[in-house]
């Protein structure tokens, strides 16, 4: 069942369980298409459009579709998604972006494997259906990059975690903490859905090019910054053996080439002309060694954490039980 807090959503809902999320901003052009196509699929969903302040008209021609419209003024993507998730409780969710770039008769695919219980959240991956231009080729090679990177940092095998079209339990969405305001909030949901031990599906499905008057709100170097810090800041929250030994290694190779230079002129001249240098890298190896000393202990500390969240969910479960039966 869906349910929505009655000053957002004054009509009765229908009890199906299935809610179509989708941000929308300044993306007039598209909308009213996106809506009719997701109610055409899924008739018995419950289709809401958060409208993130937008000033082209989009919230109307949304209502004009049939959907309901709820305006999240604070702009970003993060946002939009935490005050959806908040504030509307459904079984299953559907989160797709307002461009029209995304096919709706492909929603079922991503749904039964969520229903199934296959996963708990299936992507529509974008890698072998990409119509020609719809994604600019700075863009396709800066998105290579990421999820390179991510599957290197993770040891995930992950082909999309950009993609805007996602269908997500709701069991598992009550239990992830999204924290990223902007586009990077799809690679924060990607790790955190990973690492709290929820199962991802990649769907293949077609991306289409924008259509005529439909324009990209993401920014290549801006977004794509925040999209690799979330990356390293997950990495640090979740793997900081691995962060903090990488970032050890990288302090430790820089003493070492400066102490070889500073040894080399001793060997030579039986002088330490450099003093300065010789300072700096024995400061860095000492820095890298905190480094590696830090790892360890958030490592630790991380790994008792762990243990007290599966404690307390199981404790939940028990609880939930004990009522249920009494």
């Amino acid at each position: 069942m869906v349910a929505v807090p009655a000053r957002l959503l004054p009509q009765a809902q229908r009890e199906t369980g299935i809610c179509v999320v989708i941000p929308c901003l300044n993306e007039a052009a598209t909308i009213g298409r996106v809506v009719s196509d997701f109610r055409r699929a899924l008739p018995k969903a419950t289709v809401l459009v958060f409208d993130n302040a937008s000033t082209d008209g989009s919230a109307e021609k949304a209502e004009a579709a049939g959907a309901t419209v709820i305006r999240v003024p604070r702009q970003g993507k993060g946002y939009v998604l935490r005050y959806a998730f908040d504030r509307v409780k459904a079984d299953v969710y559907v989160v797709v972006d307002a461009d029209d770039t995304y096919p709706a008769d492909r929603v079922a695919d991503l749904i039964e494997p969520v229903l199934r219980g296959d996963c708990d959240m299936a992507v529509g991956a974008r890698q072998h259906f990409v119509q020609r231009d719809a994604i600019r080729p700075l863009h396709r090679w800066g998105n290579r990059l990421i999820v390179s990177f991510l599957n290197l940092s993770f040891g995930t095998r992950l082909q999309d975690i950009l993609s805007g079209y996602r269908v997500l339990s709701g069991d598992m969405v009550r239990e992830l903490p999204l924290l990223a305001p902007g586009f990077e909030v799809e690679t924060e949901l990607t790790l955190e859905t990973l690492e709290r031990g929820f199962r991802v599906l990649e769907v293949p499905v077609q991306y289409r090019r924008r259509p005529e008057g439909s324009r990209s709100k993401l920014s290549s170097f801006k977004d794509g910054y925040r999209i690799l810090m979330t990356i390293m800041t997950l990495l640090r929250d979740y793997r900081p053996m691995t962060f903090f030994t990488a970032l050890a290694g990288g302090i430790t190779l820089l003493g070492l080439v400066g102490g070889v230079i500073v040894l080399s002129d001793y060997v030579r001249t039986g002088l330490v002309p450099r003093l300065p240098l010789a300072i700096l890298s024995a400061m860095l190896i000492l820095l890298a060694s905190v480094f590696f000393v830090t790892g360890f202990v958030v490592s630790a500390i991380n790994r008792r954490f762990a243990e007290a969240t599966a404690l307390s969910g199981r404790w939940r479960e028990d609880r939930l039980a004990q009522d249920l039966t009494a």
